[in-house]
Order: structure tokens, then C-alpha cells, then sequence
């Protein structure tokens, strides 16, 4: 591969999975700005988000099924499409601003549309970063680790600068030129980006259809039975009926997974062991670094919005940094496992420090400024969750093989952590002031579980590491084969 090829690959690897971020972020940044626009209320806004978050996590699941059927890069180009015609339609809602309903309407179709197609670029642009040949991988692979925490640094700041002084339609048009010019970039990789040896159209072989179907279910009653306890809360009538449904498919989805063949290979059982390890531990470290309530209490305690921003802002900064340099220590030496304890770590001691918000820690042993407390704490939480997730990614990618395929669900663990942390929690917050008859949701507890969450997340990975070794030495072993021949 040539350097105009690399540098062909760098933004698409990045873009593809940066995009996504961005339009999800863009909503959570102007949430206000929606409600105002669609005369609705904020919490009508949080379903609206609930259907672009669902969209994006049934993408990231069917994707790899997609990619089987069709050709990588003629479904990267039929998404572009769909995204760009969603982000022109956004542009023209908000320059023409037709009726309260149709507003509504098309911003319920629009937006899930738009998700649906970014989230389709992660994984495929994840099969890309092995286009580089094994001199450029582990860079491109870089790339792609540090799109999501990027897009989370840049798009409050595009927002900000873009949105008030020129609107939200010209700020969405802006972003269907960059999806549609991705398309050309697409198109040249055949000429400038393969390497002669590659076969970019011969997608890793993936989980069966059976087990496909289950997981899409229980994905499907999961983001039912979360959309309607955030418009009704869990008094709605139709919560125990889709509650049981959920547990169903949930029961299903587990027996499902039993039935699936195994590999006999003690190489290929061990290295299975190591990679669920590593999936249970980014799940449980993005459920445990959700971002949400600590921002929430700072809201409700009537913190100055600067405060708040800057500290999505440097948290955000943070975690790039730590992803940047994670990746560039991982492409000279191997120390997966020391990078992904110490970030889980660190994001638990960041998470821990949370309970100094409501007084339940008390620093006494020098005087910290409040506002400095909440700085540094999210500041430490985004480096460690950076740094872990990183590493991760790194190590899924080392033991799984190209041709696995696991390493295609990574974006949708990190979604599906976010998205069930998030949910869990609100349901903990909605019962907690339901029984009690209070109004602030139980932050000290919220935070003490997120702290305990993302200690868990060592668990599977001692756990899996254990399982994996032989109960007898290697050698002994072969001896005894030996001896039965």
C-alpha cells in the first residue's frame, strides 16, 4: 500500500467510526434546542434519543450478518447514502420549519435513519484497518480506537460554534457533504488502499443464524421495554407483561448460546476463553462509566452551565489522550492485559471519587475546591475508560483473528454497556422516588454502584485467564500424548 492509500484509510477508518458519535452527541448537546424547535418537552427529547440509540445498537448488531450477504464496500456506499439523505432532510426541517406534527414525525424517522446507517460504518470500517497490511494495522486499528471518544471531544465545540451562528440546518447540511464525500474516498480504495494479498470482500465468518435471530429479539424487547419506562415510568400497566417478554427472550437467547458447537481445539477453547473475558469486562466497565448521573446531580445542584461543559470537555480530552497513547505503546510492546487492569483501575478510583459530590467521602486531608473535585474526578474516569477500552480492543483483535469475526462486535459492547447502565440506573433512580415519595433520584448509591461495576469488570478477565490455563503442565501433557501413541 502506498502513502496516498494510508492516507485514503486513516479517515475512513476514523470517520467510520467516529460518525456515529457525532449524531448521537449532537442531540445530547442541544437538547434544549431540539425541545425548543419541536415545541415538545426535554423528556420527549430523551425518547427521541432512546429511538436513535436503539437504531444504532440493532445496526451495530446486524451488521456483521449484512456483511456477509453483501459486499463490504457496496454497503458502506449504500449507507452513506441513506445517512446523507437523512442529514439533508434534518437541514431542511430546520430551515423550513413546517408544522408542529410533521416536525415530530420526521425527526422520530430521520434521526433512528441516520443512526441506523452510521453505526453500519463501525464495524466495516474495523474490517478496513486490516487493509494496511501488518505494517500499518496496528496504527489504522489506533485510528478506529480513538474515533468515538474524538467525536465526543469535537462535536459539542462544532455545535457550539456552528449551530448558533448559523443554525442547525446548515450545521446538518455541512454534515451530509462530509458523509456523501465519503462515498469517493470508498470508491478508491480498491485502487489505492488493497493490498495484493487481501480479500476485502471475504468477511470473517460470524455467529450462526439462530443465535443471530435470538440476540435481535432480546435486543428488540429490551429497547421496547426501556423506550416506554421512559415516557410512562415503571407505573405503566404495560411494564409486567414486556418485562416477562424480556426475560423470555432473555432465556432464550441463553439456551440459544448453549447449543452452539464448540471447538475441540484446546488452542481455539483457550483463546475463547481469553476474548468473552475481555467482552464481559468493556461491558462492565461501560456500564459502570455511563457519564450521566454525575452530570445530572451537577444540573440539579445548580452548577454554572461553563463548569458542566468544560468538563465533558477535558473528561472528553482525556480520554483521547489515553486512547492515543495506549494504542501508540501497543504497536511497539505487547502489555494488553498491564494497559486494560491499570485503565479499569483508574476508572474505578475516578468513579469512587463521585461520592465526595454528596459528602458520602470526605477529603481531609487537604482542602479541594468543589469544582475541582468534580473536574478531576471525570477528568481520571475518561483517562482510565480511554486507556482500558483501548487496550481491549487491541487484545480482542490480537487473539481473536481476522477471520473470527468477534472483533466486529466491540462497537456494539461498548453501546450495549452504555445503553444498559444508563437504563438500569434510571430504573433504580425511578423506583428509589416512587417508594420514598422524594424528588432526587439516590445519587450516593448510583455512585457507589458505578464504582463497584467497574471493579467487577476484573473479574471475567482473572476468571477467563484461570480457566484458560491446562491443569497440568504443558510438557506433561505432550509426554502423556506421546506415551498414548
Amino acid at each position: 500500500m502506498n502513502g496516498f492509500g494510508l492516507l485514503l484509510l486513516l479517515p475512513l477508518v476514523l470517520l467510520g467510526n467516529g460518525l456515529r458519535s457525532v449524531i448521537a452527541s449532537t442531540v445530547f448537546v442541544s437538547e434544549g434546542s431540539f425541545a425548543s424547535f419541536l415545541s415538545i418537552t426535554v423528556e420527549a427529547t430523551a425518547a427521541i434519543m432512546e429511538l436513535l440509540m436503539g437504531a444504532v445498537l440493532v445496526s451495530l448488531l446486524v451488521a456483521p450478518w449484512l456483511m456477509r450477504r453483501i459486499p463490504t464496500k457496496r454497503l458502506a456506499v449504500w449507507m452513506c447514502l441513506l445517512a446523507g439523505a437523512a442529514a439533508l432532510g434534518l437541514a431542511a426541517l430546520f430551515r423550513f420549519a413546517p408544522p408542529v406534527d410533521m416536525r415530530v414525525a420526521l425527526v422520530v424517522v430521520l434521526f433512528p435513519m441516520a443512526g441506523f446507517a452510521l453505526a453500519t460504518l463501525a464495524p466495516i470500517s474495523q474490517t478496513w484497518a486490516g487493509l494496511g497490511g501488518a505494517r500499518w494495522d496496528k496504527l489504522l486499528t489506533g485510528a478506529w480506537s480513538v474515533a468515538m471518544p474524538l467525536a465526543f471531544l469535537v462535536t459539542p465545540q462544532l455545535v457550539r460554534v456552528v449551530a448558533p451562528r448559523n443554525g442547525l440546518d446548515i450545521f446538518f447540511a455541512g454534515f451530509a457533504l462530509v458523509v456523501l464525500l465519503l462515498i469517493g474516498a470508498i470508491l478508491l480504495i480498491g485502487r489505492y488502499a488493497e493490498p495484493e494479498t487481501a480479500e476485502p470482500e471475504d468477511a470473517p465468518s460470524l455467529i450462526s443464524g439462530p443465535l443471530m435471530l435470538a440476540a435481535f429479539l432480546a435486543l428488540l424487547m429490551f429497547e421496547g421495554l426501556t423506550f416506554l419506562t421512559s415516557l410512562e415510568t415503571v407505573r405503566s400497566p404495560l411494564v409486567p407483561p414486556l418485562a416477562a417478554l424480556f426475560a423470555g427472550s432473555l432465556w432464550y437467547l441463553a439456551r440459544t448460546w448453549r447449543a452452539e458447537p464448540r471447538s475441540t481445539s484446546p488452542e481455539d477453547s483457550d483463546s475463547r476463553s481469553r476474548v468473552i473475558g475481555l467482552f464481559a469486562a468493556l461491558f462492565l466497565l461501560n456500564v459502570a462509566t455511563t457519564g450521566f448521573f454525575d452530570t445530572a446531580y451537577l444540573v440539579r445542584h445548580s452548577c454554572s452551565s461553563t463548569l458542566i461543559d468544560d468538563r465533558a470537555t477535558l473528561a472528553a480530552f482525556a480520554q483521547v489522550i489515553a486512547a492515543t497513547g495506549t494504542a501508540t505503546a501497543l504497536a511497539r510492546w505487547s502489555l494488553h492485559m498491564p494497559f486494560i487492569y491499570a485503565g479499569i483501575a483508574l476508572a474505578a478510583v475516578g468513579l469512587l471519587s463521585y461520592l465526595a459530590y454528596p459528602g458520602v467521602l470526605v477529603l481531609n486531608v487537604y482542602p479541594i475546591p468543589d469544582n475541582a473535585i468534580f473536574l478531576v474526578s471525570r477528568v481520571v474516569t475518561g483517562f482510565g475508560s480511554g486507556m482500558a477500552t483501548t487496550a481491549t480492543i487491541f487484545a480482542v483483535s490480537r487473539l481473536a483473528g481476522p477471520k473470527s469475526g468477534a472483533q466486529l462486535f466491540l462497537a456494539f459492547t461498548i453501546i450495549i454497556g452504555t445503553e444498559i447502565g444508563l437504563e438500569g440506573f434510571e430504573l433504580l433512580s425511578q423506583v428509589f422516588t416512587l417508594s420514598s415519595g422524594g424528588t432526587l433520584p439516590p445519587y450516593a448509591l448510583i455512585f457507589l454502584l458505578q464504582a463497584v461495576f467497574a471493579l467487577l469488570a476484573i473479574l471475567p478477565l482473572i476468571l477467563c485467564s484461570a480457566a484458560s490455563l491446562p491443569s497440568k503442565p504443558a510438557l506433561a501433557i505432550r509426554r502423556e500424548e506421546s506415551a498414548g501413541r
